[in-house]
């Protein structure tokens, strides 16, 4: 299965190279970590509401969200570039990281804000209705979950196929919708990989150590694998995946 050689190659390739992957992973988490506290006080913010009423007057979050994303988006598709030179069978080179954050700079912060604001709509859809009485409209909040689970299993594509193929955003999200639909096998293993580095790294315990040395590194090169050989499947077939230029 394609995602379980990913992540054993990504995992032996992350314990023989150790320290540059432990500091590759921290100059994406020095980009990423004003979006990680804003995040975190939103979660703190969102708990203590009585009322959805409440949620307008904190209209505050948009820009403040946006403007953290201006540095964690580009660190994240600087990243996934390093790492997919990697998955490309090229040396692991820690100084293409900044190169790479001015490159995608535009993209990564459209990317992560598209990305971003897609989950956030789907959760708030998902507890609003939920908290609605009646059964029907439980059902609906349950169909934003399955969205909600799609939206998580997006992850392993998004910021790969953005730099595998150099595309814009829109164009690799739709691309990354299409590996979904069409790879239902994949989408499910990957699905289970995201679920499993997100209980690695979201608990207080383990976050103070994976977010920071661990949870990047790791998780991109295992897309970066997954997505270089799907594409070159999808090439060799003829099928989808133009290399045409991105469209900033």
């Amino acid at each position: 299965m394609l995602a379980l050689r990913s992540v054993r190659a990504a995992a032996a390739e992350f314990f023989f190279d150790l320290p540059r992957m432990v500091l590759l992973n921290l100059m994406w988490f020095a980009t990423a970590l004003p979006a990680l506290f804003l995040a975190f006080g939103i979660a703190q913010l969102l708990a203590g509401l009585s009322s959805w009423r409440e949620l307008v007057l904190n209209v505050w979050i948009v820009p403040a969200v946006a403007l953290t994303l201006a540095l964690a988006g580009p660190g994240t598709a600087a990243i996934y570039h390093v790492t997919n030179r990697l998955a490309n069978g090229e040396l692991l080179e820690i100084g293409r990281f900044v190169p790479a954050f001015r490159t995608y700079f535009w993209r990564g912060w459209g990317m992560a804000a598209l990305d971003a604001a897609a989950g956030a709509l789907l959760v708030l859809n998902v507890a609003f209705y939920w908290s609605l009485e009646g059964v029907p409209v439980k059902l609906l909040s349950l169909v934003f979950g399955y969205l909600l689970l799609i939206w998580l299993a997006i992850q392993g594509y998004l910021f790969s196929l953005l730099v595998e193929l150099d595309q814009g955003v829109l164009r690799a999200a739709r691309n990354s919708l299409f590996l979904v639909i069409d790879n239902l096998g994949l989408t499910l293993a990957m699905t289970v990989v995201n679920l499993l580095l997100l209980l690695v790294s979201a608990p207080p315990w383990s976050a103070a150590l994976a977010l920071p040395f661990l949870t990047m590194s790791l998780a991109s090169n295992i897309h970066n694998k997954v997505i270089v050989e799907t594409v070159e499947r999808y090439r060799v077939q003829g099928r989808i995946f133009s290399d045409a230029p991105p469209s900033r």
